[in-house]
């Protein structure tokens, strides 16, 4: 708990981002002040140092679920901070770190992940395998997953759009989803979520709702704090599924989770311990 320093809390987020709100709930809680700016209020030409100075710390919530890219938005608001930015080491990389066909390359020696395949044209698809999941590679809360059953399917989903955007994920039949939670080199929890279909923009969607606490094992703890370590996240969310055979599988890391659901099923306090993770970093300087 805090005890004389009174710190004060930028969060740059979306509008719809629940999360935040629990993170805001625990900040007050420790008399923390808190400014929430949503990326879509900002003018670029408007981010001037002097307007952040004010600020101890800032936490910088995913923004990909916006369908904009506001990498340019984060880089200079990391620059005012000169580092006390939750996940600042990731977000160095962004949007590289958040690009899922990055991922496949950045952590294929770590864990098993699905097949993939990627193209540059839509005249070089060739995938000769349905269903195949189809996933955007920027992209986040799965609002851009879709399973697309046949090479018609496929022709008609792409038309108009740009391939290279998308990348494509062999069809794993799921025993079991998961979403392990790192935050500061420790898992401080694992869940089972329900995959869910959905029609979307007139195909297929996947989706997941976390259904209950999971036991996490040893070898998945492992590569989970690996991956963590790897994309340098101090706040995580790292998928993985299990299929019909028990063989497991790494999908991706995602920065800046979403973690309502999970605090409710595992009873944690997630965004606590978040707000605490980051009054330490404030109290070690």
């Amino acid at each position: 708990m805090l005890d004389k320093l009174i710190m004060k809390l930028l969060i740059v987020t979306t509008e719809k981002d629940k999360s935040c709100e629990r993170i805001i709930e625990e900040a007050v809680k420790r008399k923390i002040i808190v400014r929430r700016v949503f990326y879509s209020d900002m003018c670029l030409h408007r981010l001037e140092a002097k307007n952040f100075t004010k600020f101890d710390f800032c936490i910088l919530r995913d923004p990909y679920n916006t369908g904009k890219d506001f990498s340019i938005y984060l880089r200079t608001i990391m620059r005012f901070f000169k580092g006390n930015v939750l996940d600042f080491n990731t977000y160095m990389h962004y949007p590289f770190y958040e690009d899922k066909l990055f991922q496949h390359l950045l952590f294929r020696d770590i864990a098993r992940m699905p097949r993939f395949w990627h193209y540059n044209s839509n005249v070089m698809v060739d995938i000769d395998t349905f269903p195949v999941v189809v996933k955007k590679r920027i992209g986040s809360r799965g609002r851009d997953i879709f399973l697309i059953k046949n090479e018609g399917e496929l022709r008609s989903f792409l038309s108009g759009k740009e391939v290279h955007e998308y990348l494509f994920e062999e069809r794993i039949k799921v025993r079991k989803d998961i979403r392990v939670v790192v935050l500061g080199n420790k898992v401080i929890g694992a869940v089972e979520r329900e995959v869910r279909f959905k029609e979307r923009a007139g195909y297929r969607g996947i989706g997941v709702k976390v259904s209950s606490r999971y036991k996490i094992q040893k070898d998945m703890k492992e590569k989970a704090l690996i991956v963590a370590k790897r994309m340098e996240c101090d706040f995580c969310g790292i998928d993985f599924i299990v299929d019909d055979n028990g063989k497991g599988y790494l999908l991706e890391c995602n920065v800046s989770p979403q973690f309502t659901s999970s605090e409710r099923v595992l009873n944690i306090n997630i965004a606590g311990k978040l707000v605490e993770y980051i009054v330490g970093k404030i109290k070690e300087q």
